[in-house]
């Protein structure tokens, strides 16, 4: 059995959402160098919550917290029905640097998974992977995404972005 967390969708920036998710990624550090060369910025904490993906119904793009007994841990966002009908994408899954290791990402992704099947986008999902996060390669290849083959070169990254993708039972 995984580890106990609580995916909640976070849809509207209060003030104390805006505080919640800033910490959080403040506690990424690790996450945000690796992937950026920096630590985020409040920039990163108010597109966390207005993520638009042009063609893609606001409702399918989604932003969460991963809670721990009530103290949000990492965040994660998900757009169903990207890059094509049945497919989802995850668009983010960090966990605070000092609350790594506990399973709680494995559960996260568990979570998404679920939400991504109980929606008509629950065949296939895509990851992107900033090639600079060695690291995690290792867990999503353990949870069965492989390579497709996709680069992309994106401004915000020190790297190349790899896609992966993994097709979902049920």
């Amino acid at each position: 059995m995984g580890a106990a967390i609580e995916l909640v969708e976070m849809r509207e920036p209060t003030p104390e959402a805006v505080q919640d998710v800033a910490r959080v990624m403040a506690e990424c550090e690790a996450y945000y160098r690796a992937v950026q060369g920096h630590p985020a910025d409040p920039s990163e904490v108010e597109s966390f919550f207005k993520f638009e993906v042009p063609g893609i119904a606001p409702e399918n793009v989604r932003a969460y917290g991963i809670r721990v007994d009530g103290r949000t841990v990492g965040l994660a966002s998900m757009v169903l029905g990207w890059k094509r009908p049945g497919q989802s994408m995850i668009g983010l899954l960090a966990v605070a640097d000092r609350h790594r290791g506990r399973g709680y990402a494995r559960a996260a992704f568990d979570a998404l998974a679920a939400v991504a099947r109980a929606s008509p986008h629950g065949q296939s999902l895509r990851i992107g992977v900033v090639e600079s996060n060695a690291q995690a390669f290792g867990f999503w290849h353990h949870l069965g995404f492989v390579e497709t083959g996709e680069r992309k070169c994106l401004a915000d990254f020190v790297a190349e972005v790899v896609l992966l993708e993994k097709p979902l039972d049920g």
